[in-house]
């Protein structure tokens, strides 16, 4: 069996021990809770890592993109949500036609867009399933922090959902609702957790009296989905929430590390010493084109002596203020990324190992689905 240490680089790297004791652990988490999980795919975008998570409790999962959801269903997955609106003309007559063979919803925020799928939904005789998505930024104390798609909470929501509710092609589901990037938002950098707890509790408390105002308009509220892994253990003890779109929990990056997740790192890029041009100094052959800096430098892992200082195209900067360190040219260290979430679509190809040693090959097809 061939050794980690041996493959070619760079390569994405997946513990498998790791990505299982991640999926296990949010699983238990959500054992005897009323909410589920419904597991994001966008982080990993990979059908055999999304089928153990369903198979470890996931009701179904979440997407991002239609191209996402289109890879998703054809490996055999049936329930699915994508989590984001759908408009052009071209993409409603693929979900119309996507959902012959799956329950999906997506999710809407205008009436017009409603009418579209509906109209799409009934020429081809399919149903599509519909979130109403509020947008949970859109009030005087959370402006600002959450301001994403959707219509605000309250009166405009149920106005869009009575409008749903009469088309036919559509079947309004439920309610949707993001709270999660309170807790890694630029601007909170400096405010204690206790406070981002209350913040996130007022924005579900908004999406909730929403559901109540829609239900009170005698409309039945199935789902009411929100939350992701950075706030998973407060939106799943919410009361209301039937569901959580955790996703980084499976494979953990370094930025929510330093927000406090201590899932394990499953994901890293595995990278060779191409040049020691000092002793201070250490160059790996990924770059730009390897691994994402959107969020910032990656880290060394398992290697507090060595610091990143620079990503350019196709090297990595690295120093040590210990000149001894064992670390030459042609041998190999793993870097941990800090946006997991633009670092997948770079690479065909998950590098499957246990204890060091190379299990399998695991392909990206949802790579590349932007659409």
């Amino acid at each position: 069996m061939m050794k980690l240490s041996d493959y070619d680089t760079p390569a994405l790297v997946l513990d498998m021990e790791a990505l299982e004791h991640n999926i296990m652990r949010m699983s238990e988490y959500f054992h005897g809770k009323k909410a589920t999980l419904r597991a994001h795919t966008k982080i990993h975008k990979s059908p055999f890592v999304a089928h153990m998570q369903i198979e470890a409790g996931s009701k179904g999962i979440t997407c991002a993109k239609l191209g996402e959801a289109d890879v998703m269903i054809q490996s055999g997955i049936k329930d699915v949500l994508i989590a984001n609106e759908i408009t052009s003309a071209f993409k409603i007559e693929r979900l119309v036609r996507l959902a012959r063979y799956s329950d999906l919803k997506v999710a809407v925020d205008t009436v017009d867009n409603a009418k579209q799928i509906s109209s799409a939904a009934k020429s081809v005789g399919s149903k599509v399933g519909v979130l109403v998505d509020v947008n949970l930024g859109a009030t005087t104390d959370l402006d600002g922090i959450l301001d994403r798609c959707g219509v605000p909470p309250g009166q405009e929501a149920v106005n869009l959902a009575k409008e749903v509710s009469r088309l036919d092609g559509i079947e309004l589901r439920g309610l949707m609702g993001y709270e999660g990037s309170i807790f890694n938002y630029r601007s909170m950098k400096d405010i204690d957790s206790e406070a981002r707890i209350s913040l996130c509790k007022q924005a579900l408390s908004h999406l909730i009296e929403t559901r109540d105002l829609v239900q009170d308009a005698g409309m039945q509220v199935e789902i009411v989905s929100g939350g992701g892994t950075m706030t998973y253990d407060i939106a799943g003890e919410y009361p209301g929430v039937t569901e959580v779109q955790a996703g980084m929990y499976a494979l953990m990056d370094a930025t929510y590390r330093r927000f406090g997740m201590d899932f394990e790192f499953a994901v890293s890029i595995l990278g060779r010493v191409v040049s020691r041009p000092r002793k201070s100094k250490i160059i790996l052959d990924v770059g730009g084109t390897a691994i994402s800096t959107d969020a910032g430098l990656p880290w060394v892992k398992n290697r507090p002596d060595l610091r990143v200082i620079e990503v350019n195209a196709e090297h990595t900067h690295i120093v040590t203020d210990q000149p001894d360190t064992n670390l030459m040219v042609g041998d190999v260290a793993e870097l941990l990324p800090t946006d997991v979430d633009t670092l997948t679509c770079l690479h065909d190809r998950y590098v499957g190992v246990r204890k060091g040693d190379v299990e399998m090959e695991i392909g990206i097809p949802v790579r590349g689905k932007f659409q």
